[in-house]
């Protein structure tokens, strides 16, 4: 096999992509956890930016699903975003940092609920998101293989990830909670799902 998807089972940024890989061409996922020495001595070794997932395609190796996307798309000759779909999976990816970094500061034991005004704009950040992001998840019908593609599967795999690590609540947000139960039945995402 001449693709290689390196990365973690927990990771959403390694999930949204392994869903992608999925509808695309047959691929070899390898597990890494960077939390190991050996583990994060090796991705220090192919990635100067040192974080999942990496691509290995032949002699191409890419170090950021953005770019993976974008390397597949044309690889593969499918339709480039629109600057509003571009506009969509930048809000995606931007609340999924701002929700792995507080998780990460979270673990590392700092106190979330401290009253820091950082803490408190990242937090309005992810809020201010799924606000941006129901209309839109309000459009996408399960039923339709169009509508299963790299924007929906990055919104599930941040959705999926922020409850899964309870980073995000969307008790306020029905129509967020509707898209992940209509689409968790869709080719990819119960094999995907952290363990």
């Amino acid at each position: 096999m001449n693709t290689i998807l390196i990365g973690s089972f927990t990771s959403p940024y390694v999930r949204k992509l392994r869903l992608f890989l999925n509808n695309l061409t047959p691929f070899e996922l390898k597990p890494v956890n960077y939390l190991e020495k050996s583990d994060s001595d090796y991705l220090k070794s192919l990635n100067p930016i040192n974080k999942i997932p990496i691509l290995i395609d032949g002699e191409t190796v890419i170090y950021d699903s953005r770019i993976i996307f974008q390397y597949l798309s044309i690889k593969y000759s499918l339709k480039s975003l629109t600057i509003p779909e571009e506009n969509i999976l930048s809000a995606i990816d931007a609340a999924l940092d701002t929700a792995i970094n507080l998780f990460s500061l979270k673990r590392g034991g700092l106190d979330l609920e401290a009253g820091n005004t950082y803490i408190e704009r990242q937090k309005e950040r992810i809020l201010l998101i799924l606000e941006f992001l129901s209309p839109w998840a309000t459009t996408l019908d399960p039923k339709k293989p169009e509508d299963w593609n790299f924007l929906s599967m990055s919104l599930y795999s941040f959705l999926y990830w922020g409850q899964f690590r309870g980073m995000i609540d969307l008790t306020n947000y029905k129509m967020l909670q509707k898209f992940l139960i209509e689409f968790q039945d869709l080719p990819g995402v119960a094999e995907s799902a952290p363990m």
